[in-house]
């Protein structure tokens, strides 16, 4: 049975466990932002197996760490109890259908997910932070550009989507935005402060 993209991460976790553990530049920018402009409660959007809510707990806020796989949820966990954090929850949920109320979070970390799945998917994905997000809230967020080194890679089964085009994700589509796509995709968040880095260019602010 085809197991779908999305249950991937699943497998992937289950096989090889924590498969990364430093915590990257724009999460520390990130971190900055959010207190910068009084953020307490911050969802980690992919949280994967944890390294940024791990982080940002750690500096002092009430983080939801969230993720669509259950065993990268696991070993979030697992990290944060031996840790003694007690100010991170967990809730196990698909980022185009974020199960929290409409205007729950200050602040919104989504860092190297928005790429995986179709230009649709990231759509749904922003009008659900969108929606979760309070009025003055903040979103940093990051996403693969064109310009990257392994676009065109692997099999198009879109406009600028491919599969089999990143190593050990060959199952998982792979999306590369451009300056005007975000642009489009971001008209509602006027009021919002959104740091948006397109990888391979320069953030956008």
């Amino acid at each position: 049975m085809e197991i779908k993209w999305e249950q991937q991460w699943d497998k992937i976790y289950k096989e090889q466990g924590e498969v990364q553990s430093y915590v990257l530049p724009t999460v520390k920018v990130a971190m900055d932002i959010f207190k910068k402009n009084n953020c307490k409660s911050v969802m980690d959007l992919g949280c994967g197996t944890g390294r940024h809510s791990i982080y940002l707990a750690n500096q002092g806020f009430k983080v939801y760490a969230t993720d669509i796989s259950k065993s990268g949820l696991e070993i979030t966990k697992s990290k944060a109890e031996k840790l003694n954090l007690n100010n991170i929850e967990f809730k196990q949920h698909d980022m185009r259908n974020i199960s929290f109320d409409d205007n729950f979070f200050d602040g919104i970390l989504c860092v190297w997910t928005t790429g995986h799945g179709t230009l649709e998917d990231s759509r749904k994905n922003v009008n659900e932070i969108y929606r979760v997000l309070k009025p003055k809230g903040v979103v940093v967020i990051d996403y693969v550009s064109i310009d990257d080194k392994n676009y065109g890679k692997g099999k198009a089964i879109e406009k600028d989507t491919f599969i089999d085009n990143v190593e050990g994700e060959e199952k998982i589509p792979h999306h590369y935005s451009t300056i005007e796509e975000l642009k489009e995709l971001y008209l509602n968040f006027l009021k919002i402060i959104v740091f948006l880095e397109l990888l391979s260019l320069k953030p956008l602010i």
